[in-house]
Parts: structure tokens; sequence; C-alpha cells
């Protein structure tokens, strides 16, 4: 499980520093950026959520939105903090933090829709 947990996030990270934020970028962004930090951990952690909670085929969907995000959204959404003035640590502090409360928006959608009566024990 940790394995697969930990290819997955290699898988993710490798996307980014092919399609925006270098990989140098990244780990220059984890060494010196608190907020980026915590972001990506809370990212990890919501992530984690969605492979726990979801079915694999809604899972599949939201591995390919995360790369998807990752290969653009996350940069455009970063630009615009950056073009506002935004340190660009913070900006993809930011954007990361906004995301990762999207997958777990998504994770908790999914499990208020699915509660049945049998999922409740006194």
């Amino acid at each position: 499980m940790k394995r697969i947990l930990s290819a997955t996030l290699l898988l993710l990270i490798l996307a980014g520093a092919a399609f925006g934020l270098s990989d140098k970028e990244y780990r220059q962004m984890m060494k010196t950026s608190k907020a980026f930090r915590e972001a990506d951990k809370f990212m990890n952690e919501c992530y984690k959520e969605c492979r726990q909670t979801l079915p694999s085929s809604d899972f599949k969907t939201v591995q390919e939105e995360q790369l998807e995000w990752i290969k653009s959204g996350r940069d455009e959404e970063a630009k615009s903090f950056i073009d506002d003035g935004m340190k660009r640590a913070d900006a993809y502090a930011k954007v990361t933090e906004m995301r990762a409360h999207e997958l777990h928006h998504f994770c908790i959608t999914y499990r208020n829709a699915n509660f049945t009566d049998e999922d409740y024990e006194d």
C-alpha cells in the first residue's frame, strides 16, 4: 500500500516537473517555504483520502484530473496570484491548498451521497 502511494506521489511530482514547476523548484520550495510544505502535505493527505474513499473508477478520474491540474491548472492559477504581486512559493502554496480542499470536498460529497443507515452504528 505504501509503495503504491509513494509511486503515485512520485508520478505527480515528476509530472509537475515536466509541465510547469520544475523538480528543482519544487525541492527548493519544500526546503524554504513552510506554507508550501504544509500545503503539499495537506494535498497528499487529501489525495490519500480520495484513494481510500472512492471506488477505483472514480479514483482513476481523480488521478487524471490531478495530472491535468499539475500539467496546466496549477501553473495558471499560481500565475494569477504571482501577477497580483504574491511571492512564487506563496502562490504555489495557496493553489496547492485550494486544490487539496477541492479533493477533500469531493470525498465528503461522495461519502454523504453514499451514506446508508448501515453506515451508522451506535
